[in-house]
């Protein structure tokens, strides 16, 4: 649940907007003030996700208060909440969120916090992904997935990736395992710890290979320490040769 917090010198336009972003159950409201200085100095400031501003704050200007929220360390949203629809391309001016104006309509509120709600949740699936592809890759682990388990399997014990029937498969000596990302994705994140590509369907672990079988002209298989043999298609020959010093 996202924190609010209503900035406002009118306390019956404070209690309204109150009633009606509770009534939402989408966001708490945080605290209330009418102005902006008892909010900074407020020690829960840092938990506030949005401010609810009103423009017209006695002498204060809500735009140029929105300013100063935007230059603090922590920069919650902004959402004017006002009786004055001339300043509206001002207030996108200083990156409000959104524009909503007096007497507040249920719908209008509700509409406004739903997409405040969308937006926080989109950054934060983001940034669970960030972390999650950043802690993995320094585990040198991977998440797969087998029947309703997903495990994590260290990068190391993978003999080599494979595409069957669109879907993705990576293979160890324990196992086969499905993955959720494509080869090609696979191919990006596995390329600097020692996999290759060798074929449109294989990505292989060079350090699980023990032997070149030559099976035509200029052709090879792999044979892994397990004795899996992996094709190399024609069109990956060349990096193969280079790889392993091929003189043809």
């Amino acid at each position: 649940m996202l924190n609010v917090y209503i900035v406002d010198d009118e306390p019956l336009a404070r209690a309204e907007l109150r009633y009606l972003l509770e009534q939402t159950k989408l966001v708490e409201v945080n605290g209330e003030s009418e102005d902006l200085e008892d909010l900074l100095k407020n020690p829960r400031f840092e938990q506030v996700d949005c401010v609810f501003l009103d423009i017209q704050l006695g002498v204060n200007n809500g735009l140029e208060l929105a300013k100063q929220l935007q230059q603090s360390i922590h920069k919650p949203e902004i959402i004017f909440a006002t009786a004055y629809d001339e300043y509206a391309l001002q207030a996108f001016e200083v990156n409000a969120f959104d524009y909503i104006l007096k007497p507040f309509e249920p719908e209008r509120v509700l509409n406004a916090v739903e997409k405040l709600v969308a937006k926080r949740n989109v950054t934060q699936e983001k940034t669970l992904e960030e972390l999650k592809h950043f802690q993995l890759d320094r585990l040198d682990k991977l998440t797969v997935y087998v029947n309703d388990r997903i495990l994590l399997i260290k990068i190391q014990d993978i003999l080599y990736c494979t595409s069957e029937d669109s879907k993705t498969i990576v293979v160890t000596e324990k196992g086969r395992y499905f993955a959720s990302e494509s080869l090609a994705i696979l191919e990006k994140k596995l390329t600097l710890k020692g996999f290759v590509r060798v074929h449109r369907a294989f990505i292989v672990n060079l350090e699980h290979i023990v032997e070149l079988e030559p099976w035509s002209s200029s052709k090879y298989n792999l044979i892994l320490h397990n004795r899996h043999s992996i094709p190399v298609s024609r069109l990956y020959m060349k990096d193969v040769r280079k790889i392993f010093q091929l003189s043809k």
